[in-house]
């Protein structure tokens, strides 16, 4: 496959030894999946994560954009948490990007939950379901609860696996409030979550006082703070995808966190449209 004509070096390098694959591997995923993937990263600040010796090894959160990144990688100067100086992040918006981020040994794509052109004011809150356990009901159960609390609001959610332990449910919006805002907001959300399911769910920091329940994180929703983009590797063995599903297919009880991955991933969207192909057009209003 002609990736963008980029040449990559040590192609054959195996990022996830124990599936046999590779750089060249990692880059063809980016480059077929980017019209998926771009609408969710584009115009946002991203924190890479890198793995240069593979997922075996220990990876490195990349938040600075290194001088060396060509050109056609973005550079954002997105002021820091407390706004006396500024960072040069890096920024995505081509196949070619993606492909040059796979030549950086790039698996997972951080992003930011506001654009560039308003950083400080969100324009969606995500909820980590986070289990204690190996329990994916719970966390099934807990998410349709959500989704139903929010339905009550009149506001559409989505959903998508973390391709690691649990599910995310993204609420899109009008970029109207700043995150200290928006964090109360998903605050208050995840206590009346908390309070219709308190035998499945908790609320606690502390691991050590979660018992088996599912924790609730909307801590993210917070200036600086970062999301798993959809359609993000996860550096994981059998390289698992963030991956957006309609609410529906939560019934499944085959379904997991970790159900696609690279090597099924594009027979699944083969079979179906992307379920939220639509997520940015939801400019709803958050006043509860």
């Amino acid at each position: 496959m002609n990736i963008a004509g980029i040449d990559l070096t040590h192609a054959d390098k195996l990022l996830y030894p124990e599936d046999k694959i590779s750089k060249k591997d990692v880059a063809e995923y980016f480059y077929k999946i980017s019209e998926y993937l771009l609408p969710f990263v584009q115009k946002r600040p991203i924190t890479l994560k890198r793995y240069p010796q593979g997922i075996n090894h220990e990876g490195f959160y990349n938040k600075h954009r290194p001088d060396y990144f060509p050109d056609f990688i973005e550079e954002f100067t997105v002021p820091t948490v407390q706004n006396h100086s500024e960072m040069k992040m890096v920024g995505i918006h081509s196949k070619k990007a993606l492909v040059y981020l796979a030549e950086q040994d790039v698996l997972e794509l951080h992003v930011s939950l506001s654009t560039m052109s308003s950083i400080e004011k969100p324009d969606q809150i995500i909820f980590d379901f986070d289990p204690q356990d190996n329990d994916f009901e719970k966390v099934r159960e807990a998410a349709f609860v959500l989704k139903k609390l929010l339905n009550e609001y009149d506001l559409t959610s989505f959903v998508k696996t973390s391709g690691s332990r649990g599910l995310h449910v993204h609420l899109p919006f009008k970029a109207y409030y700043k995150f200290e805002t928006v964090k109360e907001i998903s605050r208050k959300i995840a206590e009346k979550l908390n309070r219709k399911c308190p035998k499945i769910t908790t609320l606690e920091q502390r691991k050590a006082k979660r018992e088996d329940k599912v924790f609730i994180d909307f801590l993210r929703n917070n200036y600086a703070m970062t999301a798993i983009a959809p359609y993000s590797l996860r550096a994981q063995k059998g390289a698992p995808i963030a991956t957006p599903l309609a609410w529906v297919e939560l019934n499944d009880t085959a379904l997991n966190p970790q159900s696609y991955h690279l090597k099924n991933i594009f027979q699944r969207l083969e079979k179906r449209e992307n379920p939220w192909e639509n997520f940015n057009k939801y400019n709803q209003n958050i006043d509860l």
